[in-house]
């Protein structure tokens, strides 16, 4: 069988998201990655070496990697997610967007459209989190029925690395006109994919939002040149959402410091929690129309049908498998762009201190 070939754009500052693309990639043995491009001159090639990658071609444009692979990872500031998907679509290479989908709107809703020209290409939005072994298992206990009619949740997903003052710069995903908004759409985005992707079909959609954002470290020493910057959008946002048939629950999303990442949901079955072990799930049932009757958690290990090595794993896997058996992804344009409709939600009740009613 013929390999996908596969290149990854953006090899990032600091952190850099192509890590894990490139762990994922080279542990398919049904693709191969054979290309890196980042439009700093130099980087991608300094990269390569740091991550001890071999038999790899260093691009000098996007245009020269798009002639030699037949899918790409998007790993940028979020600003160019539009133009190089578009541009890759437009080329007839297969696409995988980090999310958020985009800084703008305006970019994701051109996105979508230009997916629909190229139905024979996969576009991927990543959102990897719902692979989440323990997830997945949550999913299926939930279409089961056996938490019935979901009553709440809450969901906590962040990280400390910001947190260091002095240590951490001012980098493009602090700043608005790169990244559009900040914890929100960093971790936001992901939670709200997972709650929506275990009860859209037995609670429904979204209905209401309430959001509060900050900015607790206002700013940072500039990276390329001397003094402070400002940090333009936040570090800290919790927001509040309503499904259609009356569930509510509350997100918080920080890059100062959270334990991990964390989920419960309660129905009148009982309580699913998900805290930190992607192959555990804590599980506490009961009969529907009785109480809990003081029985104990039961820490359960994920059945080995769910289980993958990472959610990159999963994310990725599922990528090359769609663009062999040409079928696309749950996770393509159309609902990363929904899942930025509901970011713009957010980001509007933030700003103008209301709840945002949907229809």
């Amino acid at each position: 069988m013929k390999k996908v070939k596969v290149g990854i754009v953006g090899t990032g500052y600091t952190i850099g998201i192509a890590k894990q693309h490139v762990k994922a990639y080279n542990a398919n043995e049904k693709c191969e990655l054979v290309a890196l491009f980042d439009k700093v001159e130099g980087r991608a090639g300094e990269w390569a070496k740091k991550q001890e990658l071999k038999n790899i071609t260093i691009c000098k444009t996007y245009e020269e990697m798009l002639d030699m692979v037949d899918a790409v990872s998007i790993c940028t500031s979020n600003d160019a997610h539009g133009e190089l998907s578009i541009k890759a679509l437009e080329s007839g290479v297969h696409v995988l967007c980090e999310k958020p989908m985009s800084s703008e709107i305006n970019y994701a809703r051109e996105m979508v459209e230009c997916a629909k020209i190229h139905p024979e290409l996969v576009n991927m939005i990543g959102f990897c989190y719902r692979g989440i072994p323990a997830i997945k298992y949550m999913k299926s206990i939930i279409d089961q029925g056996k938490l019935g009619k979901i009553y709440g949740f809450r969901q906590c997903l962040g990280g400390g690395r910001i947190a260091n003052k002095t240590g951490v710069m001012l980098e493009w995903r602090m700043q608005k006109k790169y990244s559009g908004t900040g914890a929100l759409a960093d971790f936001g985005s992901h939670m709200i994919d997972i709650v929506d992707y275990l009860l859209k079909d037995t609670e429904g959609p979204v209905k209401e939002l309430t959001a509060i954002s900050t900015i607790s470290i206002p700013e940072r020493k500039k990276i390329d040149e001397e003094g402070m910057g400002a940090v333009t959008n936040d570090d800290t946002t919790i927001f509040t959402a309503k499904l259609n048939n009356g569930a509510v629950g509350t997100f918080y999303s920080s890059r100062l410091g959270t334990r991990g990442h964390s989920l419960e949901i309660i129905g009148e079955g009982g309580m699913l929690v998900y805290e930190h072990e992607d192959n555990e799930l804590i599980v506490n049932l009961k009969e529907k129309d009785g109480g809990y009757n003081g029985q104990k958690e039961e820490v359960v290990a994920v059945p080995d049908e769910f289980l993958e090595e990472s959610k990159f794993h999963e994310e990725i896997n599922e990528f090359i498998d769609n663009i062999i058996n040409n079928k696309q992804s749950e996770r393509d344009f159309a609902r990363g762009l929904y899942i930025q409709e509901l970011l713009e939600a957010l980001k509007e009740s933030a700003d103008n201190k209301k709840t945002v009613i949907l229809d």
